[in-house]
């Protein structure tokens, strides 16, 4: 008896397509106009009958659909996810790209498409994973089937991965949002996207997008000090990614975020010293925040979500940030939270220490390299001295 293999099976849907094939053939009507369901029962029809001379069983073959991916298992560990569009082409939208509906024990699946618009119905089958296209948002990420895919040209192709490899890689979510930030970024494109959690970050985002104005000043406070955090940028004026930031994972929309930051003129005043010259008020916004800055900067979670996926810069420079591999003695990975907050809650080396820099001292660099100006470090950390608790 011949085995059940992923050749024998790929054979087996072969033969099924045919068969649906020389139906519609035999019959322009056939499946015309027919419910998704219809086609569901007639694909497995199909797969039964084509179990003659193959080392798979009818009784072998089972409609499950519903809320259960793939729509049909065959011998409890292959499977088969039926797909029809009522007009002439052959592209869909597909199943969601975390699959928490799929049957554990089904390995292989093979995608049957039927295009029921033109002429007669059409059908055609591919291994599943090469024929996803790309990933877009109806309620949730799914992926876009498209049948005259080319060869190398999958969803998973361009990420650098195989289907199989990513759907049992953990958080496909993370590798999906990395993929796209980073692609945008090569592209030149400011875009965040903004259905995409992360598996590390507890945090939820609303459903809801509010706005800037109606949130409590505690919030406020909150979120400017993330967005001087990630983006030090928004000390040269430039503050595209903070807006993308703030609607994306936080829904908040702040139609005048410039005004959060700099309203209000100059001013002639630094940690209670007079100036010549006055400087702009985001100086004076960015000292206030400073506390919450640093404070952000040594937790383990801010590092691990935001930072990562915002200001990777921040890393030390001893630090292995994108690599869940093990770090070499002495050298906290992205991953390794102890590590993260040892590097973090010093703040500053002694002068002289041989150590990495702290996430809190890139910043501090990033701090002066946006402002242009030297004097933003020694007034932060001074900033940083003054709102310590305890004798100075």
């Amino acid at each position: 008896m011949e085995e059940q293999t992923d050749a024998s099976f790929d054979a087996l849907v072969a033969a099924a397509t045919s068969r649906l094939n020389a139906a519609a053939c035999a019959d322009p009507t056939f499946l015309k106009g027919a419910t998704s369901s219809r086609v569901e029962a007639a694909v497995c029809a199909a797969i039964k009958e084509s179990c003659q001379g193959t080392p798979f069983a009818p009784g072998e073959v089972r409609l499950v659909s519903g809320a259960r991916f793939p729509d049909i298992v065959v011998a409890g560990r292959f499977g088969v996810e039926v797909k029809s569009t009522e007009k002439d082409h052959w592209t869909s939208t597909g199943s969601s790209i975390v699959e928490t509906t799929r049957d554990p024990d089904v390995g292989r699946i093979t995608m049957l498409f039927a295009k029921l618009g033109g002429s007669r119905a059409e059908f055609r089958s591919r291994p599943y994973g090469q024929v996803l296209r790309e990933i877009a948002v109806t309620h949730c990420p799914r992926y876009l089937i498209d049948m005259n895919l080319a060869a190398g040209e999958s969803i998973f192709d361009k990420m650098g991965t195989d289907y199989d490899t990513f759907r049992t890689g953990g958080d496909v979510i993370s590798v999906v949002r990395g993929y796209y930030r980073d692609k945008a970024l090569a592209e030149g494109r400011r875009e965040m996207p903004w259905w995409l959690g992360d598996a590390q970050d507890d945090a939820a985002t609303s459903v809801t997008v509010g706005f800037w104005k109606d949130l409590p000043a505690e919030t406020r406070r909150d979120y400017q000090a993330r967005m001087f955090a990630l983006f030090p940028e928004v000390l040269r004026s430039d503050f595209d990614n903070a807006s993308l930031w703030l609607v994306t994972t936080k829904s908040v929309l702040n139609s005048h975020i410039r005004d959060t930051f700099t309203a209000g003129g100059t001013v002639g005043v630094i940690n209670g010293e007079p100036l010549a010259t006055p400087v702009p008020q985001i100086y004076k916004r960015l000292l206030a925040a400073a506390p919450l800055v640093r404070d952000l900067l040594a937790d383990p979670a801010f590092l691990s979500t935001e930072v990562r996926a915002f200001n990777p810069a921040l890393f030390p420079a001893c630090a292995a940030p994108f690599s869940k591999s093990a770090s070499s003695p002495g050298q906290p990975s992205l991953f390794d939270e102890p590590a993260i907050a040892d590097s973090a809650v010093g703040c500053l080396p002694p002068a002289g220490a041989a150590s990495c820099e702290s996430p809190l001292e890139r910043w501090l660099a990033q701090v002066a390299s946006a402002s242009g100006d030297p004097r933003l470090r020694p007034w932060l950390l001074q900033a940083l001295i003054l709102a310590s608790p305890g004798p100075r």
